[in-house]
């Protein structure tokens, strides 16, 4: 795990900025600014640190992880259509299915350690008669997940859509990342890979959740679920067709 001085808001972090979003800095190690404050929100409640926080915060230094490697993956990928190497071009979109797909387990795996802890404080909360009590910690915990959300597993995804434009003109890359997406008349595109069975895409459960969150958090509502949506269509699978209006 990356230091504690991420988590407990030590004053040698210092803050930086990657060109999009704010970092803090520690012995060489960086940690995304969104997912630090949640972690320290996390370590600050009022019960002793038991598995249900220490789970919640190793899911924020994943998160953290996941978006470094992403953002390496958009570096090296910038320039590289590959529109003359047919093999290469495909693996590329392989790669990068895969990649998007393995956000799908990582948002899962926030929304399971965001219930565990919530489980817990609530128990907690209710056995004692202090401060906050159970609807409070709830509230606590809604702001956390929708920062780690919004902060760290949406950048994520983010940066790999990014990673679909090879950084040359503009009008090349609106056209070269649809194909991407799309693909071509003999080259399968993301969104046919995400279909396959061994890929995992979004679904109706995971978006919901994700507008529970953004809707119910005290913090900025980044409308994740709202951006999803409207620009990564094909990274939501649909259970129909028809489907098309904002999950109920």
């Amino acid at each position: 795990m990356v230091s504690k001085a991420f988590f407990t808001g030590s004053k040698y972090l210092v803050e930086v900025n990657d060109g999009r979003h704010d970092h803090l800095r520690y012995n060489g190690e960086r940690f995304l600014e969104a997912l630090s404050v949640a972690g320290q929100k996390v370590v600050r409640l009022p019960f002793a640190t038991d598995e249900a926080k220490r789970r919640y915060l190793k899911t924020l230094v994943g998160l953290n992880e996941s978006y470094v490697a992403a953002r390496a993956y958009e570096d090296d990928s910038k320039g590289k259509y590959l529109k003359h190497d047919e093999n290469a071009e495909q693996l590329f979109r392989v790669q990068t299915a895969e990649r998007l797909s393995d956000r799908v387990d990582e948002l899962h795996a926030v929304f399971s350690a965001h219930d565990a802890l919530v489980e817990s404080a609530v128990e907690r909360a209710e056995r004692s008669e202090g401060k906050p009590g159970p609807g409070r910690v709830r509230t606590i915990l809604l702001a956390c997940t929708d920062r780690a959300i919004s902060g760290g597993w949406y950048p994520t995804v983010e940066s790999y859509y990014h990673s679909l434009s090879p950084g040359e003109l503009v009008a090349e890359d609106r056209e070269r990342r649809k194909q991407r997406i799309k693909g071509t008349e003999d080259s399968r595109g993301i969104e046919e890979l995400l279909g396959k069975p061994h890929f995992e895409r979004l679904g109706e459960r995971d978006l919901r959740r994700i507008r529970d969150i953004n809707r119910e958090s005290p913090g900025s509502d980044a409308r994740v679920w709202k951006q999803i949506l409207e620009r990564y269509s094909w990274y939501y699978g649909r259970d129909r067709p028809t489907a098309q209006a904002s999950p109920s």
